[in-house]
């Protein structure tokens, strides 16, 4: 499939910005003819929430840089890079009672993949690729065999 880059935004890591962001990927998702975001808004919200929270991302003058990428018609990528951390993120185990530590988990949970990768000067760079078009199945009752649709379509 053919990558196509969409947008490259930079923002400051105050968290007033993580619904900019959500709503920003979102139309230009929408824009560039894909027809599922709700996938791109919960993931950019996660990586973009613990930029700020977990990295310099979120002190006085943090930036945010998020990149928009279709690759496709129905499969995007969004990669957020932060200013630096002396850890790497991963997905941690969450009790049920924890009210925060789900992130990482959740973006595992709806992306096809997702990594990470270090740039010069302590920047990391997590990125994560996504359906943009949701498939159900249905069951015929004629016949018992199951039929997909794609939403949104």
């Amino acid at each position: 499939m053919t990558e196509r880059f969409l947008a490259e935004m930079v923002f400051p890591g105050d968290a007033w910005v993580v619904p900019v962001v959500r709503r920003s990927v979102a139309a230009i998702l929408l824009g560039a003819g894909h027809r599922d975001v709700d996938n791109a808004r919960l993931i950019v919200t996660e990586l973009a929430s613990n930029a700020i929270q977990h990295t310099a991302s979120g002190r006085s003058g943090g930036l945010v840089a998020v990149d928009v990428i279709g690759i496709g018609a129905d499969v995007a990528r969004i990669e957020v890079t932060d200013d630096g951390a002396r850890t790497i993120p991963c997905p941690r185990a969450s009790d049920d009672l924890d009210c925060r530590g789900r992130g990482l988990e959740l973006v595992e949970q709806i992306s096809t993949t997702w990594g990470m990768r270090r740039l010069g000067a302590g920047h990391l760079t997590v990125w994560a690729q996504f359906a943009t078009v949701t498939r159900t199945a249905y069951l015929c009752e004629a016949t018992g065999k199951a039929l997909t649709r794609e939403i949104g379509a």
